[in-house]
């Protein structure tokens, strides 16, 4: 019996032995989420390739951590928690420990989602002096991440567009990492932008002498460098899911100047006609929608084609498609603004498989026709009920006359009303139309919209 009692002892106190290594060997990972509501497929491409990538490259750490206020003290700021995690769970790259974490402290709600107010999220980073400042550098990332954390992107009405913020800051977080360790970077630091290889041309050397390689350009045709190589990748891969699950193409293209398509025409015409050129679309009928913007003369062109894509997205559908995107792209914004489109696609032909295309409520236009006849059937009975006066009615028509007779005693013209009539002066815009103007435009066997961005 002392045997038997002694091993089992001796196996409690191995388990536990073996146990704590293992927790302690727990990590959080490129991207731990313990809300478990702001996964997409962006975020899990970014946390997947982008950051891992970009951790080797540069040689710096790179972790985006959403906590859930559960259990943590009042006290307890986004700042405490970052540097406590940072420091305690194998955070950062070689000695020193360089790295960049984005932490977020969310607050749960009773509906069971999560708000983030803007004070609850930080940016700590570790850098070797040899390879900048750790100050600035955070406060590059900071100031890149800083517009996707406004209240109105975590207020906990809808989760999917707090996941859709938080993809676009940790992109824009990359980003600011990126530029901000190859511009500083030191050629004795491994991983720095001066490291011994083959160096990578910058943008502009690409765009200056030499001509974009479009053999991986299926459905992101960015011909003039608007899109970083990561950005673009990532965009593609969307697309390309997107296209293959609805059977119809979705494209962006940005070129220099779309009169190099047009042949003379105006830029619908350059869309159409580079849609065609290259053959896109899927299916037999080549179903498919493809944005171009012409980066020279800033114009736009949203072109669909095939009887399935022209169901799912028609007239009404398409001027409403455009709004989802094109304030983007007017400020410059191509990667969020390409995103966006590639999201708002998805869900009119989603709908639109479900039978239940976007299309113009006729319930509107019938609700302001009545109210307005309603309004002014009302007033023109007021105006007659004050004009009247109050009388008694006569039994025979001699009532209605005295005895002297009938005798005017005052007479007078009096002003009632007079009738006016505007015409608009419409001013000329035969070059497309400047400040953001859109029209529905039809060709190419297809139709669409076009403008100025």
């Amino acid at each position: 019996m002392k045997r038997k009692s002694t091993a089992l002892l001796l196996s409690l106190l191995l388990l536990l032995a073996l146990c704590v290594p293992a927790m302690a060997a727990i990590e959080y990972g490129v991207f731990y989420d313990e809300t478990e509501q702001l996964g997409s497929v962006e975020l899990s491409y970014a946390a997947e390739q982008t950051l891992p990538r970009l951790t080797q490259e540069l040689g710096v750490d790179l972790r985006v951590d959403a906590f859930t206020d559960e259990g943590v003290d009042a006290d307890t700021s986004a700042a405490d928690i970052a540097s406590y995690v940072y420091e305690n769970s194998g955070y950062g790259c070689g000695e020193r420990k360089e790295g960049v974490s984005l932490t977020l402290l969310l607050r749960g709600t009773e509906n069971g989602t999560y708000t983030l107010s803007e004070t609850d999220w930080c940016v700590y980073a570790f850098l070797d002096e040899a390879r900048g400042s750790a100050q600035e550098l955070s406060d590059a990332v900071y100031n890149a991440v800083k517009p996707y954390m406004v209240e109105s992107a975590w207020n906990g009405e809808d989760m999917n567009v707090s996941a859709t913020a938080l993809s676009q800051a940790v992109d824009a977080m990359a980003e600011s990492v990126e530029n901000y360790i190859r511009e500083n970077g030191s050629s004795d630091v491994p991983g720095g932008a001066d490291a011994p290889g083959e160096p990578e041309p910058s943008q502009t050397e690409i765009t200056e002498n030499s001509e974009p390689d479009t053999s991986s350009m299926r459905y992101i045709f960015d011909l003039v460098g608007c899109l970083s190589s990561d950005s673009r990748t990532k965009l593609e891969a969307r697309a390309e899911e997107i296209s293959a699950r609805h059977n119809c193409g979705v494209y962006v293209a940005f070129v220099d100047d779309y009169k190099v398509y047009s042949q003379g025409g105006d830029v619908y015409e350059g869309t159409y006609r580079f849609y065609h050129d290259k053959q896109l679309g899927m299916g037999d009928g080549r179903d498919g929608v493809i944005v171009l913007l012409s980066m020279q003369n800033r114009k736009y062109a949203m072109f669909i084609y095939g009887e399935n894509a022209a169901y799912a997205i028609n007239e009404y559908g398409a001027e409403q498609l455009e709004g989802r995107f094109l304030g983007r792209f007017s400020d410059g914004d191509w990667y969020i603004g390409s995103a966006e489109y590639l999201t708002a696609c998805d869900e009119y032909l989603s709908l639109a498989e479900a039978g239940k295309p976007v299309r113009e409520s006729p319930w509107a236009v019938i609700a302001i026709v009545v109210i307005v006849s309603c309004l002014i059937a009302s007033g023109v009975c007021k105006v007659l009920k004050m004009n009247m006066k109050t009388v008694r009615r006569g039994a025979a028509a001699d009532e209605y006359v005295t005895s002297e007779g009938l005798t005017l005693t005052e007479s007078s013209d009096r002003f009632m009303y007079t009738t006016e009539t505007r015409t608009k002066i419409k001013s000329d815009s035969s070059d497309g139309g400047g400040g953001g103007s859109t029209s529905s435009c039809s060709g190419g066997g297809g139709h669409g919209r076009s403008g100025s961005f």
